[in-house]
This record gives structure tokens, sequence and C-alpha cells, in this order.
């Protein structure tokens, strides 16, 4: 099964919104919008995206490499005027809507902490 579908499941469960365009499900948790991308693999990215207009890039790159080296599940992209705060996983029937939920916790602190960093410059 595609790794979206899990996520669906997880949606449905616990009576969560979501919208599914494009090849992208978007949704709201505890007030922080959401990403997560419908293709055919096992494994399932979910983003939270930083708007970075107006900065430095070569600072913004050195804010996405110290984090990244730092953290072991998230990874910070820079595309473009944003940067993707990013968790991919394989889940499975086995995943439990705590895990779902500790996975939105932990990109909804690690995009904090990249925010607090920007503020910053």
């Amino acid at each position: 099964m595609a790794g979206f579908e899990y996520l669906k499941k997880f949606f449905q469960s616990e009576n969560f919104r979501y919208e599914e365009e494009e090849g992208i499900l978007s949704f709201k948790i505890q007030g922080v919008n959401y990403f997560a991308f419908t293709n055919d693999s096992p494994f399932l990215q979910i983003v939270i995206v930083c708007n970075i207009s107006n900065k430095d890039k070569t600072k913004i790159l050195e804010i996405c490499n110290e984090l990244n080296s730092d953290k072991f599940v998230t990874k910070f992209i820079l595309r473009g005027e944003r940067v993707w705060c990013s968790y991919e996983f394989n889940p499975s029937e086995h995943t439990s809507s705590d895990e779902f939920m500790a996975i939105f916790s932990i990109l909804d602190k690690t995009s904090d902490e990249f925010l607090e960093k920007m503020s910053k410059l």
C-alpha cells in the first residue's frame, strides 16, 4: 500500500479533514499547516513549508545544514523562496495514531527551531 494511504486512514479514524489536490494532501493539525505527497511509494513524506523570502540564501543554507547535521528524522531543504521541513518514513498498518501525532509534533518543533534561527539573521 502507498504510504499516503495510511495517512488517509489515520485522518478517517481521527475525523481530521484534509484536501487532496494534484498529488498533494493538505491538512491542518493543531493550527499548523502540513502537506503530504500522494504517490505510489511505500514511503510517506510530510512537510511544513517555511517562507524565507528576502533572506540571504547562503545563511539559510548554513542554518539548514546545521539543523540537518543535528537532527536524525527531519530534513531541511531550500526550495526557491521556501524551506521544507520534512519527515519521511515507511508507515504500515502498525503505525498508531499516537505515532502520527508525534511526527506532527516533531515537525512543528523543528520548524519552530528553524524559524527561531531565521529570526536572528
